[in-house]
């Protein structure tokens, strides 16, 4: 599988569309989803290890209303409190996670359980413990005798 990285340009449509930054590094992935009640923002569901940072920006409404020049951004692994797509490919390489084919969800979920099933009764088979190697013994001493 081949993951096409993100860029400004690519956000993709729609509310509850999932992201990774960092997608394949467990120490630094992070999961992002877009939101559906706050439309054109993006919010963080965490790592393995940390959350970021919110960035409140502690001005007043009337100091941000009249700041003139560039808006101060966060710092570093700091995301603002209500991040947008240029924060997130800020954070990384940024990868979109799309759903399988419900068949292979489908076909996995059997197999497994199948394998489960197989290791299970091989478990209870082989079993030192169990009833079935008391009867091997019976048997076993039966034809020594």
């Amino acid at each position: 599988m081949t993951a096409k990285l993100l860029g400004p340009n690519d956000e993709p449509d729609g509310c509850g569309a999932v992201v990774a930054v960092h997608y394949g590094d467990y120490r630094y992935q992070e999961i992002w989803v877009a939101s559906g009640a706050n439309i054109g923002n993006w919010y963080c569901l965490g790592n393995e290890f940390y959350r970021p940072k919110v960035w409140i920006d502690e001005r007043t409404p009337m100091e941000k209303m009249l700041h003139r020049g560039p808006e101060p951004r966060p710092g570093p692994g700091e995301i603002p409190l209500h991040p947008h797509w240029e924060d997130v490919i800020a954070r990384g390489p940024v990868t979109l996670l799309v759903p399988g084919d419900r068949q292979a969800y489908l076909d996995g979920w059997r197999n497994g359980r199948r394998d489960l099933w197989q290791r299970m009764e091989d478990l209870a088979h082989n079993d030192p413990g169990g009833e079935e190697s008391d009867e091997r013994e019976d048997e076993e001493d039966d034809a020594d005798t």
